[in-house]
């Protein structure tokens, strides 16, 4: 079917008034009729994908830092390529199981009225049996790995699947959405067998083994909380016409108070990336690197940010997560080069 424009919905500053296609990268290559699934694998929005790869990365130096032996730096180089790999499989199979339940929100929200499935270039049938190939894909790139990482993996779809539902059912879709992406720290300690909850981590030593799962806890938490501040802030972008669809997330429930409460979040979120350090005796350049830089990121984002104005909800949400991601990564990851 072809892409259809919304004739009664009005223009909004910011947001095109008409379906155009992607333009660049692998748009250039691909087939017309391919270009729709591209869209709903966000192919043409990396910014969703970065905040996705950067718990990945954040997870495997961490796994790093506690594996014993640690791993070498090509074994390390090469596992962030290959999950990379995975990471744009999974997010395309959720993008697109959450793009076709919304389809009509979607058609009424002003960002995503010309998303494949709201304008009608992929149909209902078409999206689940893509999501469904997603899967399998997925599925077979993890075979290599331990059987411990399709566990996480599982746990993980199967959050992310219910997330599309949280948006009718509670105010907290993002809560929900931080719980799945997190996962990845778990699932990269896995790789290296130094997962405090399924491995004997660190020999049969029981004192470093609660302080490695303490600190994987924290961890854990801080990056589910990290995925709560920047989708709330991501959507501001949608507050109005979401209010009068009826989707519920936090920022319509938080309304006016999204920065003072997110705030707290940020400061819950450093203080847990500081007690990382301290359970698994971090040295200096940790705390400098990864918890300094990440506390620094979130309030600039949080002092500068406009959440009445949707290119710069958009603009924060790719750049400030970039930093935050890559300073704590930066930080464990010199962690690891000292420890080698």
């Amino acid at each position: 079917m072809a892409p259809q424009s919304n004739p009664d919905k009005p223009p909004q500053p910011g947001f095109p008034s008409q379906y155009k296609p992607p333009e660049g990268g692998i748009f250039t290559i691909l087939p017309t009729s391919w270009v729709p699934y591209a869209e709903l694998m966000r192919l043409d929005r990396p910014a969703g994908y970065y905040a996705f790869y950067w718990h990945y990365i954040i997870g495997l130096s961490f796994a790093a830092c506690i594996a014993v032996p640690p791993p070498t730096p090509s074994t390390l180089a090469i596992l962030a390529t290959y999950l990379a790999f995975w990471v744009l499989v999974l997010r395309g199979a959720v993008c697109t199981w959450n793009d076709n339940l919304d389809q009509s929100f979607d058609r009424k929200v002003t960002r995503t009225r010309f998303r494949p499935i709201a304008r009608g270039a992929v149909s209902t049938i078409q999206a689940h049996v893509f999501t469904l190939f997603q899967l399998i894909v997925g599925t077979i790139i993890l075979i290599p790995l331990p059987a411990e990482c399709s566990v996480y993996a599982g746990i993980m779809t199967i959050i992310l699947v219910i997330y599309p539902l949280g948006k009718r059912f509670t105010d907290f879709p993002q809560a929900i959405l931080g719980l799945g992406f997190a996962l990845p720290i778990f699932m990269c300690c896995a790789i290296f067998n130094s997962d405090p909850w399924l491995q004997n981590n660190a020999g049969s030593d029981p004192e470093i083994k609660s302080a490695h799962l303490t600190a994987a806890l924290f961890l854990y938490f801080a990056g589910a909380l990290w995925t709560m501040i920047f989708d709330t802030i991501y959507a501001h972008q949608d507050i109005n016409d979401d209010k009068k669809v009826g989707i519920r997330s936090l920022s319509v429930f938080l309304g006016g108070r999204t920065k003072p409460v997110l705030s707290i979040l940020a400061t819950i979120q450093v203080a847990l990336l500081v007690a990382v350090g301290f359970k698994c005796q971090f040295s200096t350049v940790y705390f400098m690197g990864g918890c300094t830089g990440a506390a620094a990121a979130l309030f600039a984002m949080l002092r500068f940010v406009n959440l009445q104005n949707p290119t710069s909800c958009a603009w924060w949400f790719g750049s400030c997560s970039r930093l935050v991601g890559g300073s704590i990564a930066v930080g464990l990851l010199l962690e690891y080069i000292l420890r080698l």
